[in-house]
């Protein structure tokens, strides 16, 4: 019993000792916009719950209102599952860090510190559940909601822990067989890294332009096995599926007249538009993440020139959106086809920047800046949900607002 003491002693206080310096590597302004967008978060669940839970209230009676936040509590609950499930395969997959296997650990102490690392992700749900909850305060007993809070803690906690161990069935059974091996071992021993062999040719010292040479390594990145490259193929496939929307036929099962058919091309051609300029996003995040530190930091480079390479690609993804369009969107009047492009090319040139902008000011915290990435888009549609356009007013105080943080990029310190 007492190795089994010690393992769950030594794990413990290394995840609090990880919990504090990683808090402590936040800003305190950063903080304060987290907990800014988790009020926003919760304030935009509370809109939307309170008027379907009065009205359950007034025709079923306060346990249907239970059972409705039951449900959607859940609901919130599998998908931080999914999400740390999702996290855990990717992190199996392509583990940052150390090479864990060459650590003097027990292969049940790395599963155990690994997988607590991938359930970190399910705890997002939970800043989703207050704006619920306040929702059904007065319609149902408050001890009933004390109750639901606690089982929806328990949910979310086991949710993460189901995400992670089918993630790490999976991987493990996609590995090579070994016999005698832990499962662990298998799957890092076959985790997927970037090559690195002598070159196939000499190195060639040419001159040319700081931004151009970073904009060449961005490609070169891009086009090797790294995150950056898995990430790359998601806005190129997107923008093509966008474009394909003004060929596809309507379903002769809907009977939709011409100008519906239209509108449905129109608004599935910018909504593919918008969700590619995101990825890309999400691209220029994870090529910030491949850059060395030191390296990057010990160049003679201002943030003007890393912050410009970076806007090149968004704005050279958003142009060739707008002229593929252009060349596209036949069906649809001058006029409308005009106002379309702009639209568009605005909307995914924002969007983009945006990643871009967090990909800077967050460096070399890759993971760090996705999150905050994917909660701004998210905060963005849910304003367009709310109050219509509120949206776009919420994309471009973001954008602002990173943009006014790039100054602070000569104070970026490497994470410990």
């Amino acid at each position: 019993m007492e190795p089994l003491q010690s393992q769950t002693a030594v794990l413990r206080d290394l995840h609090r000792a990880l919990v504090r310096r990683r808090f402590a590597q936040i800003e305190p302004k950063l903080r304060l916009e987290l907990a800014a967008l988790g009020l926003l978060i919760g304030a935009f669940l509370f809109w939307h719950t309170r008027v379907s839970f009065d009205g359950l209230a007034r025709s079923h009676g306060p346990l249907a209102v239970l059972e409705a936040a039951a449900g959607l509590c859940a609901l919130l609950a599998a998908l931080g599952g999914a999400l740390a499930g999702a996290r855990h395969a990717a992190r199996l997959h392509d583990p940052p860090g150390p090479p864990w296997l060459a650590l003097p650990l027990p292969p049940a102490w790395l599963a155990r510190h690994l997988a607590w690392e991938s359930r970190a992700f399910a705890l997002g749900a939970i800043a989703a559940a207050p704006g619920i909850l306040f929702a059904a305060v007065g319609l149902v007993p408050l001890w009933w909601l004390g109750l639901l809070a606690a089982a929806f803690v328990w949910m979310v906690l086991a949710g993460g822990r189901i995400g992670c161990a089918v993630a790490a069935f999976v991987m493990a059974r996609r590995a090579p067989p070994g016999p005698g091996l832990h499962p662990l071992v298998r799957t890092l021993a076959t985790a997927s890294h970037p090559v690195r062999g002598a070159p196939r040719r000499g190195v060639r010292w040419r001159t040319r332009p700081a931004w151009l040479a970073l904009c060449e390594k961005d490609l070169l990145l891009s086009l090797r096995p790294t995150s950056a490259r898995r990430r790359l193929v998601t806005p190129l496939l997107l923008g093509l599926l966008s474009l394909w929307c003004w060929a596809l036929p309507a379903p002769p099962a809907l009977a939709l007249t011409e100008a519906e058919v239209r509108a449905l091309e129109h608004v599935s051609a910018f909504a593919l538009a918008l969700v590619a300029a995101a990825t890309l996003g999400e691209w220029l995040i994870a090529l910030s993440g491949e850059d060395p530190f030191m390296v990057l930091r010990g160049l003679p480079l201002g943030v003007g020139v890393i912050w410009g390479s970076r806007a090149l690609w968004a704005m050279a993804f958003a142009a060739a959106l707008v002229l593929a369009h252009a060349a596209s969107a036949r069906p649809l009047a001058p006029e409308a086809r005009l106002v379309f492009l702009v639209w568009t090319g605005g909307a995914a040139l924002a969007i983009a920047l945006l990643g871009a902008n967090y990909g800077v000011t967050l460096f070399p915290r890759a993971e760090i800046a996705q999150r905050l990435y994917a909660l701004s888009l998210g905060l963005a549609v849910a304003g367009s949900l709310m109050i219509p356009l509120m949206g776009w007013i919420v994309l471009l105080a973001g954008l602002i607002h990173s943009a006014l943080r790039l100054p602070g990029w000569t104070r970026l310190e490497e994470p410990a």
